[in-house]
């Protein structure tokens, strides 16, 4: 993964305007909070909320939380124990049975993320909406950061028999539903939870059309223009999505989840800490807000900073699975 797809400059280089850069310490001092461009950032949403929406489906509602934490990794065989052999069942005179519930505490801290534009005197004299342009672009640039954090995490955590192959292609005419289907039985098995999200690359969705349309058993090839909302029903599942979203790179365009895998996994809508989610977006809210602005004043121009403080964490790897498409 390219993590510096927008040529950002290394905290401390010589910025030119209109050159983004890595903010540094003294950036995101309270001197320099800028409340007007704070506030815009706190109504702006990229494009019809697709960043904002693409990010919640992967990492589930954000839980807020202070810079350092702890959260619980629930013992996974005990919270799916069950009474064998009358064991809850109390002798006269004796004492219910005793149970204990362990699991262990994960001490953790947000991370502080921000990014600096610095915007020429000239443009800003050309352009009155020139520094709430450059909060709109450098937090578009952060939320995308946020999303390949974290589908990275959850594909590295698809392991072993959880991440399997398939073939999609037209001459194969697969099932790609019941092989679906059938994945997401062995994962809730692995962790005692369906996954309730099922997550597409843009290719792996064009080729399950591809393969099922071929088939020729006719329920097969009628279920393969399903909508993703159609197929969450078939599934069993909360949500469905296909990313089609993409960013720069070098000198072209990338998507920012791999293409052909699928991923399934349990993310909660509930912004608990503790819930049994397979991955979180924990947040610290910066001067009340997700994502604050900083506006310093420079000789030549104005650094506009947006920064926030979030931990992207796999808080269970149990029933994360993939599918990887060819």
């Amino acid at each position: 993964m390219n993590m510096n797809p927008f040529n950002i400059l290394a905290s401390g280089t010589a910025a030119k305007p209109g050159q983004v850069f890595l903010a540094n310490e003294g950036a995101v001092d309270n001197q320099f909070l800028s409340e007007a461009l704070t506030q815009y950032s706190v109504g702006w949403t990229s494009p019809d909320g697709k960043l904002e929406a693409l990010l919640q489906t992967l990492t589930g509602a954000p839980v807020v939380v202070p810079k350092r934490f702890s959260f619980k990794k629930m013992n996974n065989a005990k919270a799916f124990a069950a009474v064998e052999n009358d064991e809850d069942v109390r002798a006269i005179g004796a004492d219910f049975k005793r149970v204990t519930v362990g699991g262990s505490t994960v001490d953790a801290h947000t991370v502080s993320k921000g990014l600096t534009l610095r915007i020429d005197r000239d443009e800003l004299n050309d352009n009155p909406q020139a520094e709430q342009d450059a909060v709109a672009y450098l937090k578009t640039i952060l939320l995308r950061g946020e999303i390949i954090r974290a589908f990275a995490g959850l594909n590295g955590a698809a392991t072993g028999g959880k991440a399997i192959t398939a073939t999609w292609t037209a001459a194969a005419k697969a099932d790609a539903d019941a092989e679906i289907l059938a994945h997401l039985q062995t994962l809730a098995d692995d962790s005692g939870l369906l996954p309730n999200r099922v997550f597409f690359g843009a290719t792996a969705f064009a080729k399950r059309f591809t393969t099922m349309r071929a088939s020729a058993a006719v329920a097969v090839s009628n279920g393969a223009g399903l909508t993703p909302e159609q197929l969450a029903g078939l599934y069993a599942v909360d949500t469905v999505n296909v990313c089609n979203e993409r960013y720069q790179t070098g000198s072209g365009k990338a998507t920012l989840v791999s293409n052909n895998v699928v991923l399934l996994f349990n993310a909660q809508g509930s912004g608990v800490k503790d819930d049994p989610s397979n991955i979180k977006r924990f947040v610290t809210k910066v001067n009340g807000q997700d994502f604050a602005v900083f506006r310093e004043e420079k000789a030549a121009g104005v650094d506009v900073t947006v920064a926030h403080q979030s931990l992207i964490a796999i808080t269970s790897g149990l029933g994360i699975g993939k599918i990887t498409v060819s």
